[in-house]
């Protein structure tokens, strides 16, 4: 993977733009049951990190982006700077929930399975994985300038991305109980995006 979010080419573009409110995860209230500690795994400028923390729990609000992680320091002060290709700074059976909201589809087939083994390590037992990728509906956008890489796998304007139909969030999971997949379609930076919501229990 190239250096794309280790330089903060998203946020030092995205950082002064609008960003439509899509706090998908009400409609999934039931799943944040009790308080706890959460890990926001990919936070950006940390909108599901505050809400998550209105849910009542604790939040640890991890990013690549030091420009976003300043943004969400003005209503959380645990956030920590994480590059998760590399092993995750924690402990075992950590953490009562992981939430990664569109940030763990960049990545090659073998990066993504060890992102989410170690996702699995840092939880504990019974603990949830929360969160959403990219839909495969997107490449209609891509295609015309996008290089595949490998199955669902790209290289689109200077970034790597993957994307992911119902099988592939099945297939990656696979070491999880799944308790619930499901699509939406939301606008994003003025843009309709298609994304896979999933539920999963280790």
């Amino acid at each position: 993977m190239n250096d794309y979010f280790g330089n903060d080419e998203y946020w030092k573009e995205h950082i002064n733009k609008s960003l439509e409110d899509d706090i998908w995860i009400d409609e999934y209230r039931e799943y944040f049951n009790k308080s706890g500690l959460c890990l926001d795994l990919g936070c950006g400028i940390g909108q599901y990190s505050k809400r998550i923390m209105e849910y009542g729990y604790d939040v640890v609000s991890a990013d690549i982006s030091n420009i976003a992680l300043n943004k969400v320091k003005e209503f959380n002060s645990n956030i920590i700077n994480i590059d998760m290709r590399k092993k995750l700074p924690f402990e075992n059976d950590k953490f009562d929930i992981v939430f990664a909201n569109l940030s763990i589809h960049y990545f090659s087939d073998k990066e993504t399975k060890k992102i989410i083994n170690e996702i699995r390590r840092i939880l504990k037992k019974d603990g949830l994985f929360i969160g959403s990728v990219n839909g495969i509906q997107g490449y209609e956008k891509i295609k015309e300038t996008a290089k595949v890489i490998d199955y669902h796998y790209y290289f689109n304007k200077g970034k790597f991305i993957r994307l992911f139909d119902i099988q592939d969030v099945e297939k990656y999971m696979s070491d999880f109980e799944i308790k619930k997949i499901d699509e939406k379609e939301t606008v994003r930076f003025e843009h309709k995006k298609n994304y896979i919501i999933f539920i999963c229990k280790k």
